[in-house]
């Protein structure tokens, strides 16, 4: 995740990136716009480029559709061009997150941190096709409920209807299956993972509740519980629910990564960077971004040979990246020890 935290140190350094971000995305994404357009004290643009990491030839171009939820609520959107990269005019600074789709299934959902000024970018690379433990709402095969023929009949007309975008009709499947069957954690996961995408927080947030109560140790329950509170900007609450997700599946980058930004929102700096460079570890292309949240850390705090080592790292995963020269000053400046 791409934070630009680094450079509000002086005035100058935030006019030059301002000015910089704002043609770069005017030029990549071909769109007309004008130097600064969408930015004001309490609005921003949002843009970067998504990178569908593949070993095989894709048939077509997936659709990327980028948007930005403010206190979970769409806010303004975006399809990314041929090239990957998309821009999401003048949302609001404040409780924001960013949410990718391709094809239709999310695949990247984490909150934007807020500046006061300037627009920040955002880079992903995502692995395409997504393997199958890395889907939203996919059940692990290690965590299987046990159905009868007619409620499993209900469970997948549940599924289809939620892929054809059909949610009064999903949710009455669920609701049905549920009747017949209250003890399937799964369903209730899937039903509030089916209220969250709606954007019916409180009735996400109680059926999560349900299926935790069920299976306490169910990661996918666990961890889009996480993501609610994120969203919410209930962080302790978050920390709560994210440590227990770590403890169900510790090699879930994504849940380290949650956690450590709430440990950041709650100011618990040290107890973030465990978590940040423990999701750098399990996955170091996806989570490369985080070497940058870590370097803003170690700069904000006076430690820049350890802010250029972030530095260094994340340009080794990432050496075309647009800031590439603006980096290599920092590390030339301040020579990681």
């Amino acid at each position: 995740m791409k934070r630009i935290v680094w450079i509000l140190v002086i005035s100058a350094a935030i006019s030059i990136n301002i000015v910089g971000q704002d043609d770069e995305a005017r030029r990549a994404t071909g769109l007309p716009m004008k130097i600064g357009e969408g930015i004001s004290g309490n609005t921003m643009n949002v843009s970067g480029k998504i990178t569908l990491e593949t070993s095989a030839k894709l048939p077509r171009v997936p659709v990327i559709k980028v948007t930005v939820l403010v206190a979970g609520v769409p806010a303004n959107e975006a399809v990314a061009n041929d090239t990957g990269f998309y821009l999401v005019r003048s949302v609001p600074r404040d409780n924001a997150s960013i949410v990718v789709e391709v094809d239709g299934a999310e695949v990247i959902r984490q909150p934007i941190t807020g500046s006061v000024m300037g627009s920040p970018r955002y880079d992903f690379t995502i692995p395409w096709p997504r393997p199958s433990s890395a889907k939203p709402g996919v059940v692990s095969a290690s965590q299987p409920f046990s159905r009868t023929p007619k409620n499993e009949e209900l469970f997948q007309k549940a599924v289809a209807a939620m892929k054809a975008q059909d949610s009064e009709k999903a949710v009455g499947f669920f609701n049905e299956l549920l009747e017949h069957e209250p003890k399937d954690f799964v369903a209730w996961t899937e039903l509030g993972t089916l209220y969250f995408k709606n954007n019916a927080l409180d009735n996400a947030e109680a059926c999560y509740f349900k299926a935790i109560e069920l299976k306490k140790d169910y990661f996918i329950a666990l961890l889009n519980l996480g993501r609610l509170y994120v969203n919410r900007r209930q962080f302790d609450n978050a920390i709560l629910v994210l440590s227990n997700a770590v403890v169900s599946e510790p090699d879930s980058a994504e849940g380290h990564h949650l956690l450590g930004e709430s440990y950041l929102e709650m100011k618990k700096g040290s107890l973030a960077v465990i978590q940040l460079n423990e999701a750098i570890r399990l996955a170091p292309l996806e989570m490369a971004d985080l070497h940058l949240r870590l370097a803003a850390l170690y700069d904000a705090g006076g430690m820049k040979p350890k802010a250029a080592a972030e530095y260094k790292s994340f340009l080794e995963k990432r050496p075309d990246h647009a800031d590439r020269v603006r980096l290599e000053a920092y590390i030339k400046a301040n020579p990681p020890k």
